[in-house]
């Protein structure tokens, strides 16, 4: 078990100049962690409700709903120099192709990963960290 661990600290982004401190910053490193958050219920697509960026230092809360101009995001998840590492990302993608028309490139999808290296098919993230890092 690892111990002495110390998460990155959050910050709720619901401007378009915090959006763009959040987009500066990804492009400072060569992945980003990614994930979103959506409602599906009674709709016929998922309409994304939070997206969650981490550069490794910050952990970015992005509402989408509070902020006009999102193409620092869109852009972000576009760029083909920054790898977003996403876990079991089908549904990240359908709510991303929905609501910005685009899809991350390049990404990693850890799930993936892990079944090519032996770990199982289908694993969550959670037991996955704690078998491959002892955390849990």
């Amino acid at each position: 078990m690892l111990t002495g661990l110390s998460l990155p600290r959050p910050v709720l982004v619901t401007s378009e100049a915090e959006l763009v401190r959040c987009h500066e910053a990804c492009l400072q490193v060569p992945r980003i962690a990614f994930d979103t958050e959506f409602i599906r219920t009674d709709t016929f697509y998922p309409r994304i409700g939070l997206v969650q960026i981490s550069d490794g230092a910050t952990v970015w809360l992005v509402d989408p709903l509070a902020i006009d101009d999102l193409s620092p995001l869109v852009a972000l998840i576009r760029n083909p120099e920054v790898v977003k590492v996403f876990h079991s990302c089908s549904e990240d993608l359908e709510v991303l192709a929905s609501a910005f028309a685009s899809l991350p490139s390049p990404l990693f999808d850890t799930q993936v990963a892990a079944a090519f290296a032996g770990y199982g098919f289908s694993r969550g993230y959670a037991g996955l960290v704690e078998e491959v890092l002892g955390v849990g």
